[in-house]
């Protein structure tokens, strides 16, 4: 039975039948930090499907302050695949080629939820370093 994982909304195809849901939501915590704790939710649809969906789970932080280095740690240092899978969408006359980008669309996904995973890592990140100047003028 063919299964779909969702998070956010989105759907995300199968990587490899063999692999557990519990490693596929761990390779979709390298896109989604956040998913590392997730909730898992099962829902049957038919005997067509089978779709999990993530869901965060919700806390509360212990700290009133955020500690500037661990939120910089937390960016992840790494290429993002949406520059190769652009390189490769685009034919010799600089046009998107609408076929090849049709056959990745899973990459699309991927490459698109691991442009925006570096995305939410980076924005506290900047914030961080913004406060920085302030930090250390107040530590004086």
């Amino acid at each position: 039975m063919p299964r779909v994982f969702v998070y956010d909304g989105r759907e995300f195809p199968d990587p490899d039948p063999s692999l557990s849901v519990e490693d596929i939501r761990k390779q979709l915590c390298d896109f989604f930090p956040e998913l590392t704790n997730a909730e898992t939710r099962e829902e049957r649809r038919g005997d067509d499907e089978v779709r999990y969906t993530f869901a965060r789970r919700i806390g509360t932080k212990g700290a009133d302050r955020a500690d500037i280095a661990e939120i910089l740690r937390q960016v992840p240092a790494k290429h993002l695949a949406v520059f190769d899978l652009a390189a490769e969408l685009i034919d010799a006359d600089g046009e998107i080629d609408a076929e090849a980008a049709a056959v990745h669309q899973p990459e699309i996904n991927l490459a698109i939820a691991e442009a925006e995973a570096y995305a939410r890592a980076t924005r506290p990140a900047v914030e961080a370093l913004r406060r920085i100047p302030q930090h250390w003028s107040s530590v004086r």
